[in-house]
């Protein structure tokens, strides 16, 4: 996947993140919580957070626990860009490490489509080549993890 990328694209991903997520895990915990939101099923993923009303989430200590890996997650990825052989090694053992907890093929492409909706607000119409580029980045990146799968 990111052998794929130019240097160039590469540092245009790495520069729109560091404006997107200057504090990783906060940007998770609104990832995760837009996800809740929009995908109510999804919360009953998580057996200590089911039953807890988005209000409650927010000041959960297991759920920033896991916000803050989500976030750790996505700043590994973006820092790997231009190392592609440890950047498929760190994607597919996401994808069975996830396997593990019932996530499907499917939960991933949500997650996705959550992150990628996140991100055109941010950029807005400004730089449609940049929404682009994260668009074809992050369906590289989910189609390694979704192979671990198999």
């Amino acid at each position: 996947m990111a052998s794929s990328l130019s240097p160039l694209q590469i540092s245009q991903l790495k520069d729109s993140w560091s404006l997107l997520a200057q504090d990783p895990s906060q940007l998770a915990s609104a990832l995760v919580i837009r996800l809740f939101k929009e995908n109510p099923e999804y919360q009953s993923l998580f057996k200590k957070l089911k039953n807890l009303s988005i209000d409650e989430l927010e000041s959960n200590p297991q759920f920033m626990s896991h916000a803050s890996k989500v976030g750790a997650a996505l700043a590994s990825t973006i820092d790997h860009l231009d190392k592609p052989e440890e950047l498929e090694k760190l994607l597919t053992n996401l994808g069975i490490k996830h396997k593990q907890y019932g996530l499907t093929a499917k939960h991933f492409q949500v997650i996705g489509d959550v992150l990628v909706s996140m991100i055109a607000e941010a950029i807005g119409d400004s730089e449609p080549e940049l929404l682009d580029l994260w668009k074809s980045s992050l369906t590289s990146v989910l189609s390694i993890i979704i192979a671990a799968y198999h």
